[in-house]
């Protein structure tokens, strides 16, 4: 479960795409609902914690609403998708069907909570202040399909078109959550740089033990965000450690493993090594040795 947070956009002169209207999001979230009506099948629809349906004029008027003690080119809501593996949606249920409205259900649930659980505030006295799920205006839109960009590779060589779906499995939920709680007493950044206040690693984390307990799945450690983190950047010696339990725990069930793991577990140092390679160029890079 991968939880992504949108890069705010800026425009021509540097100003916060976010800093207006969130029209512009909510409409292109529209883009697959014509696809879905000319193959006869009904359109995703915006929901929220409370609600199974919500018209995207609706969603515009609530992100839009309130903006007061946000400066005028301050964001005024974040963006983001929570992102699912395809053996992570096989284990919602038997059929798509049953598997989109388990999805949905734990959407509207227990991410909105691990969601508003995961900021931490402060009031003037320097006392925590409980941010509740339904005070998070925070709605989301279930998406089947991902497209090619004119920033893809493909595309660039020919080989793809802009806006042609591609290949594999691509489901995904995008999200988009105001800059103020619905009670308009505090502001809240889920992108903000401090992690304190909001700490993205502790949702992505949380939210995976949530699928888990919620869903029975019974995650390998190599889709564990655990694993994944340690092996983008921990120490030689943490990947070298990480690798051989992930190793042991495939040994155990039987599971084929791959001769550049079994290289890694032969031999751990490569790995350190393998760091110390690439600091070395970084270095030569930056000091134009």
């Amino acid at each position: 479960m991968f939880i992504k947070f949108d890069k705010p956009k800026t425009n021509s002169k540097g100003k916060l795409a976010s800093s207006g209207s969130s029209s512009a999001f909510v409409n292109y979230l529209g883009k697959e609902d014509a696809v879905h009506l000319e193959q006869g099948e009904q359109p995703e629809h915006w929901f929220s914690r409370g609600r199974d349906e919500c018209h995207p004029a609706e969603v515009r008027a609530s992100i839009d609403s309130d903006r007061q003690g946000i400066g005028r080119d301050e964001g005024k809501f974040a963006t983001g998708s929570i992102n699912p593996t395809e053996q992570e949606w096989k284990a919602l249920g038997e059929t798509e069907a049953e598997r989109l409205e388990n999805f949905k259900l734990w959407v509207q649930k227990d991410f909105n909570q691990e969601f508003a659980d995961n900021f931490k505030k402060l009031d003037k006295a320097g006392k925590e202040v409980k941010i509740e799920p339904e005070n998070v205006k925070m709605y989301y839109k279930v998406e089947h399909d991902r497209y090619y960009t004119g920033r893809d590779e493909q595309v660039r060589q020919g080989l793809k078109i802009q806006h042609e779906a591609k290949e594999g499995f691509n489901v995904h939920c995008h999200f988009i959550v105001g800059r103020k709680t619905s009670d308009g007493r505090n502001r809240i950044s889920p992108t903000t740089n401090n992690r304190k206040e909001f700490d993205r690693d502790r949702l992505t984390l949380r939210t995976e033990q949530s699928f888990d307990q919620k869903i029975g799945y019974d995650r390998p450690l190599k889709e564990s965000y655990q694993y994944m983190n340690t092996m983008k950047n921990g120490t030689g010696l943490e990947k070298s450690e990480m690798l051989q339990k992930a190793v042991t725990e495939e040994l155990n069930l039987g599971v084929l493993l791959k001769s550049k793991d079994l290289d890694k577990l032969i031999a751990p140092e490569k790995i350190l090594l393998d760091t110390v390679k690439s600091i070395k160029q970084k270095l030569s890079r930056d000091l134009n040795l």
